[in-house]
């Protein structure tokens, strides 16, 4: 079938319509990754995962053991879901995308494979799909369900919040509605969060802009820069005092980590621009940075003196796998959250 909208695939999802095949990607990470989650815990309850479930790295996908996993059948449960992440058809030869797509276009009825990106680049420009992916992209449209999760301009992005306030019973405006997209940096999940503790306290009365200031996170991006500045600065005192203002908010941790991965990456950035003769301008413009985000670049360029690159890409890393761990593992995740800083600071002073 032709691509799908996501309104469309969350009604399926909710009817029981399910495909063998499933293709999404596109630029809106954090709502591929919310759809994934939510398509998995659909198709295996939580407790059957561990023998019904099972997900593959696309930058090390080996291709026979994903061609078994299909061939498995489900134990105490209804249907086998796989999942491929970060799979970029580029790096398959010939042959084994061949027997990648027979393989997916000869599954059981009872298996359901996900191939999601979040992590890789399928583009050969900022709008196509280099050719191999295309053709993916279209064997995947023909023989199960694709969907491209594109960033939504403001105003969707507001009519969108303001249907999911009116099912909850509450009213929001237009303008307080793109007021509070801005606020959350257009995080799907941190707008989700936030919605519900918005909705919780006016009950069944309106959302404005002055409750969106008293309730929200206003300050998460700031101090989660804050954070980043004070580790590459070597200052472990300032980190864990602003980690535990952001915990006494009831942040959750994942919006926690995202924000401050978010500053990182900023930084790294207007480091690598600067040694390179670029400008704040030239780093908006090449990395798409929306118009509501262009302070953070300023930011960044202002405070990333005498930052090494070396000590920014090894944080990034530690975050990398911070982020995996929260969604993996059961273990406090604050704790995880403040191991990272210990090691991202001993990092920074090792490099």
């Amino acid at each position: 079938m032709p691509l799908v909208k996501e309104l469309a695939l969350a009604r399926d999802l909710r009817n029981n319509q399910i495909a063998n095949i499933y293709y999404f990607f596109g630029k809106d990470i954090a709502m591929i990754e919310s759809f994934t989650r939510r398509l998995i815990n659909k198709l295996v309850p939580a407790d059957e995962q561990a023998v019904n479930f099972q997900k593959f790295d696309g930058k090390s996908f080996n291709i026979e053991s994903f061609s078994d996993s299909c061939e498995a059948f489900p134990m105490f449960s209804e249907r086998v879901a796989i999942a491929v992440n970060d799979l970029n058809a580029d790096s398959l030869n010939a042959a084994d995308f061949k027997y990648f797509t027979q393989i997916l276009q000869n599954l059981p009825e009872t298996t359901t494979v996900i191939i999601y990106a979040t992590g890789v680049d399928l583009y050969k420009s900022k709008t196509k799909l280099s050719d191999k992916n295309q053709k993916l992209l279209g064997f995947c449209e023909k023989n199960g369900v694709a969907c491209d999760f594109a960033l939504k301009t403001l105003s969707e992005s507001g009519k969108t919040i303001a249907k999911k306030v009116e099912k909850s019973g509450c009213s929001i405006s237009k303008k307080t509605s793109e007021y509070l997209y801005e606020k959350c940096n257009g995080d799907t999940v941190l707008l989700n969060n936030e919605i519900n503790k918005l909705c919780s306290y006016v009950e069944d009365g309106e959302i404005t802009n002055e409750i969106v200031d008293l309730l929200c996170v206003k300050r998460l991006e700031a101090d989660a820069f804050r954070l980043a500045t004070a580790i590459v600065k070597c200052d472990g005192k300032t980190s864990y005092e602003i980690m535990d203002e952001l915990f006494s908010l009831q942040t959750d941790a994942f919006m926690i980590l995202s924000a401050v991965s978010m500053g990182f990456i900023d930084l790294y950035r207007a480091v690598v621009a600067k040694s390179c003769g670029k400008s704040s301008g030239d780093v908006v413009r090449d990395f798409a940075y929306p118009k509501y985000r262009s302070f953070a670049v300023s930011n960044a360029f202002r405070d990333s003196s005498n930052i090494s690159p070396r000590s920014l890409r090894k944080c990034i890393e530690i975050l990398s796998k911070t982020d995996i761990q929260i969604k993996s593992l059961r273990t406090d995740n604050r704790l995880l959250l403040e191991q990272a800083v210990a090691k991202m600071l001993i990092s920074c002073r090792k490099y």
